[in-house]
């Protein structure tokens, strides 16, 4: 999957889903689903909980600066930033 459909993916989910712990795991699991994977309910409630603390503690600098280290190219970065903007 390239970076436009997950883009495409992620503005098409609405933001009241992600305000409750029952909406942040429907959207994973609707991810998921999309990605063509079967999630355990155990994987579902580690992604939420994972989910919940980026809430707390990353912004879109931050998120930018890990996806460059895990190897998405400043193109791709700069694709990201102008489809968010």
């Amino acid at each position: 999957m390239d970076i436009g459909s997950l883009l495409n993916i992620v503005k098409s989910i609405p933001k009241e889903k992600l305000r409750t712990d029952a909406g942040i795991k429907e959207v994973i699991r609707e991810m998921a689903k999309k990605s063509g994977k079967k999630l355990t309910e155990q994987e579902v409630n580690g992604y939420a909980a994972q989910f919940r603390q980026m809430q707390k503690t990353e912004n879109v600098g931050s998120l930018l600066n890990k996806l460059s280290k895990k190897g998405v190219t400043a193109k791709d970065l700069d694709n990201i930033k102008k489809r968010f903007r």
